[in-house]
């Protein structure tokens, strides 16, 4: 069989988050794999809105069409293996995310044809897992033939299939819980709040440890933006999923989808503009609203900037940087202002008369910073150039602060 010709970056993300357009950058690569997928997600009932009888084919997300069309377009129905192995979404509060997650899952359960087999969604916390596994529930009780299928266990937030014994779980964030899984499906809920985890990598090789003898299996990881700047494993796969999407990184087993604003728009804070909700917020008009947003945004404005923050994050995906940062240094709102890339060591060596140099090294398991500070010739300005180095072991003992 021929290669699939297809790419995974989105080079033309900005204008086609601006024009509201998909941002998934190809067709189902197997468009019968997709539409046997959606022939069933499409059926499932949404309990908690309208009369109970509306379907995820009624009021389903677009967002959540494409990446289901996506994913499970993926699917080699001749092979058994998925060319899609990860897909990373990242998208603002009030999307429907759970609701559409939950459908993704049950699919994957219900289409599934191995015996016995493990999906998981991986929850940070209760909370989490709660809202994660009630969507799924409910959509088996509202459907006599699914409920006949399955066996629904609330106390262990477990639904098995009876025909092929596979279950669909939701675990707590505890190395000990994940170790020794063996699953083919793992959906990663809320990633970022894994971010301080240092513990957090190694629950995700444990957890996603199956997929090696499961070629049909694939990662999905699926999260709003952090309300403080990123950190530990949530922050290295934002910055991977960013570079594939970009084209600086080629890797087709892996799927970026993120609903962020372009940088332009960032600097500019045309954020705030309601004409530009939909950028982050690809379900306005049906779960999420202007109105609700302009309403949580003037709210927390009177609270103070901290819930400023919290609320740009959550609800439009602004991440938090050194600029953001309540707790920051009143410098750094000039900071970044004041940088410029034409200063290096040898530019300094030419136009300063006098350098004084710091340096300072914390061990395999930290920073080593050299810092150079110079006094340009006949003036009394100062300037400086700064450099970090760090070895990689340092990366993998301090999870918790990489950003």
């Amino acid at each position: 069989m021929t290669a699939l010709s297809y790419s995974t970056a989105c080079p033309d993300w900005e204008s086609r988050i601006i024009e509201g357009r998909s941002l998934i950058p190809f067709d189902p690569l197997f468009p019968e794999s997709a539409a046997e997928a959606r022939e069933f997600r499409h059926r499932l009932k949404i309990v908690d809105v309208g009369d109970g009888e509306q379907t995820i084919g009624d009021i389903g997300a677009s967002w959540a069409e494409d990446v289901a069309n996506a994913i499970f377009g993926a699917y080699d129905p001749d092979t058994g293996k998925q060319l899609i192995r990860e897909a990373f979404v990242l998208i603002s509060k009030k999307n429907a995310k759970s609701t559409e997650a939950a459908s993704i899952m049950l699919t994957v359960l219900t289409l599934n044809w191995r015996q016995s087999a493990e999906f998981i969604i991986l929850a940070p916390t209760r909370e989490v897992a709660d809202n994660a596994f009630a969507p799924a529930r409910d959509m088996v009780k509202a459907d006599p033939t699914l409920d006949a299928m399955m066996h629904v266990q609330d106390h262990i937030r477990t639904i098995k299939h009876l025909g092929t014994g596979a279950t669909l779980k939701v675990v707590a964030a505890d190395s000990n819980t994940v170790g020794g899984k063996k699953a083919a499906v793992v959906l990663v809920d809320e990633i970022h709040l894994f971010g301080k985890n240092p513990h957090a990598a190694k629950m995700l090789v444990e957890a996603t440890g199956g997929l090696a003898s499961r070629p049909e299996g694939f990662v999905l990881y699926l999260t709003t933006q952090s309300d403080e700047p990123p950190a530990g494993v949530f922050a290295s796969k934002l910055m991977y999923a960013r570079k594939v999407r970009d084209g600086e990184i080629v890797d087709k087993n892996f799927l970026p989808i993120l609903y962020e604003f372009p940088k332009s728009y960032i600097e500019s804070k045309a954020y705030l503009d309601p004409a530009n909700f939909h950028m982050t917020n690809p379900n306005l008009g049906k779960s999420a609203s202007i109105e609700f947003i302009e309403r949580e945004i003037r709210r927390a404005r009177e609270m103070g900037p901290a819930e400023l923050l919290i609320v740009l994050s959550k609800y439009l995906n602004v991440e938090i940087g050194l600029a953001l940062r309540t707790d920051r240094w009143a410098g750094a709102d000039y900071w970044l202002e004041t940088t410029d890339a034409n200063i290096a060591f040898a530019w300094l060596k030419e136009h300063c008369e006098v350098i004084d140099i710091g340096i300072d090294g914390g061990g395999l398991d930290d920073l080593l910073g050299l810092a150079m500070v110079g006094r340009l010739s006949g003036t009394d300005k100062w300037v400086a150039w700064m450099r970090a180095w760090a070895h990689p072991s340092a990366l993998q003992r301090n999870l918790a602060e990489k950003s």
